[in-house]
C-alpha cells in the first residue's frame, strides 16, 4: 500500500450526514445539497512541507506524510456567523473523530494511527467562503520495493 491508497481511503471516509470526496472526484464548486462536505486539499495543512524525507533500508522505508482533509459546512454569506455555526460545527466534528476512530490506520494503509489537528474557521473553496473544520492529518506509510 501506499499513499494513494490512504488518500483514497481518506477521500471514502464515512462520516454521517457528510458527503465525502476522494481527491480525483472533487467538485470544482459545490452546491447546497453536497454540504456538509469532505474534501482533501494538502495545501490546507498549514506550514508543513508535505512529504518528509525517510530513511529507507532493503525493502522497506517511511513515508511521512502531512495531508488536510477540510470539512465545509455552509457558505459565510448564507449568513449565521461563526458562534452561531459552532454547534453544527461541533457535532460534525465529533462524527468526524468517531468515524476516524473506528479505522484509525485506514484499513490498514498506515503503519501507525493517523495523528490528527483539528482547525475551526473560514476556508475558501471554488471561490466561496466557508464555515469550515480543517482536519490536519500526519501519517506515517510504509514504503515496499515492488519487484
Amino acid at each position: 500500500m501506499g499513499l494513494a491508497v490512504a488518500l483514497e481511503r481518506l477521500g471514502a471516509l464515512a462520516v454521517e450526514g457528510v458527503t465525502s470526496y476522494a481527491p480525483g472526484e472533487t467538485p470544482d464548486a459545490l452546491g447546497g445539497a453536497q454540504l456538509p462536505a469532505l474534501v482533501i486539499a494538502p495545501e490546507w495543512g498549514g506550514g508543513w512541507p508535505g512529504l518528509e524525507p525517510s530513511a529507507l533500508a532493503a525493502g522497506f522505508g517511511r513515508l511521512e506524510a502531512r495531508v488536510a482533509q477540510v470539512l465545509l459546512l455552509a457558505p459565510v454569506a448564507a449568513g449565521g456567523g461563526s458562534r452561531g455555526m459552532l454547534p453544527a460545527l461541533a457535532a460534525a466534528i465529533d462524527a468526524y473523530m468517531s468515524a476516524l476512530a473506528a479505522d484509525p490506520t485506514l484499513g490498514g494503509a498506515l503503519i501507525q494511527p493517523a495523528r490528527v489537528r483539528v482547525a475551526v474557521g473560514v476556508a475558501p473553496y471554488g471561490g466561496i467562503d466557508y464555515h469550515a473544520a480543517t482536519f490536519a492529518h500526519e501519517w506515517v506509510l510504509r514504503v515496499a520495493v515492488s519487484g
